[in-house]
């Protein structure tokens, strides 16, 4: 048999292929290219290299990439040639070289160590992440208030621990969920991704060859990297083992994940034909049981869910480790983790905003399962109201199933009255619903707040 597909493990995990573009060796390669020709541009720029070896240095790294990227057999030799080294870098640099003359070749990544390059591309990587979760939190926040506005008076059953409370409206739910997505797009972090700091965070090779040209050299890496703006800003500090912003992006990761599995949660609950007050336009079928239309968007982002909270306590684990000028494990271990977190997060976005965009509400069932748990669901708006006047017992009769709560409360009240027709009716015992509901509309559709990380790349040449 023919080996002409590349390594993958797509087929494990069904709905990855969504996310896999983002984060997969192509987009990696791509990433350590764009970082090894923003250092070259950037000491052309500082008048440290020629034009000329700018010119050979950047056409040999697009090759290089080009090649890589064409051909699945060298792909795969490049990752198995990292493992000597114990990261992509190196072997990347090795045929891109082969590539260049000696000035060019010099110029190659001179002053940088490996984790310059993977950190930087791995933030690269996460920075347009970040970008397109920002982007479809805003859409999925959008199709959330327009399906809280269009249910604002659509009376369901709020169940707490599995079973039936007390009413409550769909349009405050949906609300609940538009408020979830909204803070986790407002908690996007600042990716502020690019590591310059030298075999040992001490940038003495830099300084070495660079001189007084230092400032300006690293200062264009970082704007051919994060684009204009980062001319205005200061120069950051090294990171080698300060993986805290590793840690924050993986929390904003793991909450589009999460925000995701807990909206799909009560989405498969609500599509069980016994409860029946949800439907979804894009179902999956059954291989033995033809009849079935399974919730698939929900049930894999339940999925997804379930996977993300042992890539983040690696990702802690490996913050924890992180030891002395590079550390020995724990840096190598936040690669997987992290790609896979980022995966998860594109993936779950979209097959989130496809499972809200599809959403059927029905306010008939809704309506029939508020009226199968009558009148227990009024138990705390009788302790409430007259908890003062009626014994216990007295409140476990007029919520006894089957019987007449109405006429069970006249009789323990001793009285006939007629205001008293209504008090189990659940769109009476809703409380600040609704004020709720469009408070929480209100903050969503406020001023949106500006992530200043959230800069599109920007190559100078």
């Amino acid at each position: 048999m023919t080996d002409t597909a590349a390594h993958t493990r797509l087929l494990f995990a069904p709905g990855d292929l969504r996310g896999a573009e983002a984060i997969d060796d192509v987009a990696l390669v791509s990433a350590l290219g764009d970082v090894e020709s923003a250092w070259i541009n950037a000491q052309a720029h500082a008048g440290l290299i020629s034009s000329d070896a700018r010119a050979e240095a950047v056409t040999g790294i697009e090759a290089t990439t080009r090649s890589l990227l064409s051909d699945s057999t060298e792909l795969e030799t490049l990752a198995a040639d990292a493992e000597s080294g114990g990261n992509p870098v190196i072997p990347f640099l090795k045929t891109a070289r082969s590539r260049l003359g000696p000035d060019a070749s010099r110029a190659l990544h001179k002053g940088l160590t490996s984790q310059d390059v993977m950190d930087s591309a791995l933030g690269l990587l996460m920075a347009r992440v970040a970008r397109q979760t920002h982007a479809r939190l805003d859409v999925i926040a959008e199709v959330l208030v327009g399906l809280s506005e269009d249910h604002a008076s659509t009376v369901c059953l709020a169940r707490t621990l599995t079973q039936p409370a007390m009413p409550t409206t769909f349009g405050l739910k949906i609300a609940s969920w538009a408020a979830e997505v909204h803070e986790v797009q407002s908690l996007t972090p600042r990716i502020d991704y690019v590591q310059v700091g030298g075999a040992a965070g001490t940038r003495a090779a830099i300084r070495e060859f660079a001189g007084t040209q230092t400032e300006a050299l690293l200062r264009e890496f970082h704007v051919q990297l994060r684009g204009p703006d980062a001319a205005l800003t200061s120069i950051p500090a090294p990171w080698h083992t300060d993986r805290v912003r590793v840690l924050n992006w993986a929390s904003h990761l793991t909450q589009c994940v999460t925000v995701g599995a807990s909206i799909a949660r009560d989405v498969l609950i609500g599509t069980r034909p016994e409860v029946g007050e949800l439907s979804l336009a894009a179902t999956g079928g059954s291989s033995a049981m033809p009849q079935k239309l399974n919730p698939t968007s929900a049930v894999l982002l339940h999925r997804n869910g379930m996977r993300a909270p042992g890539l983040m306590a690696t990702l802690t684990s490996t913050a924890a480790e992180a030891i002395e000028e590079r550390s020995d494990g724990a840096w190598h271990a936040e690669w997987p983790a992290l790609s896979e977190l980022m995966g998860l997060a594109v993936s779950s976005l979209i097959m989130l905003q496809t499972m809200v965009e599809g959403l059927s509400v029905k306010p008939d069932a809704m309506r029939k399962n508020v009226d199968a748990a009558s009148p227990g669901i009024y138990a705390e708006r009788l302790n409430i109201a007259f908890g003062d006047r009626l014994t216990k017992t007295q409140v476990q009769d007029i919520i006894a199933p089957g019987g007449d709560p109405v006429a069970a409360l006249k009789a323990a009240l001793d009285q006939a009255d007629d205001d008293l027709e209504s008090f189990f009716s659940p769109e009476n015992y809703l409380g600040d619903a609704e004020d709720i509901r469009q408070t929480i509309i209100a903050t969503i559709n406020g001023p949106e707040p500006v992530s200043p990380g959230l800069l599109p790349f920007a190559s100078r040449k």
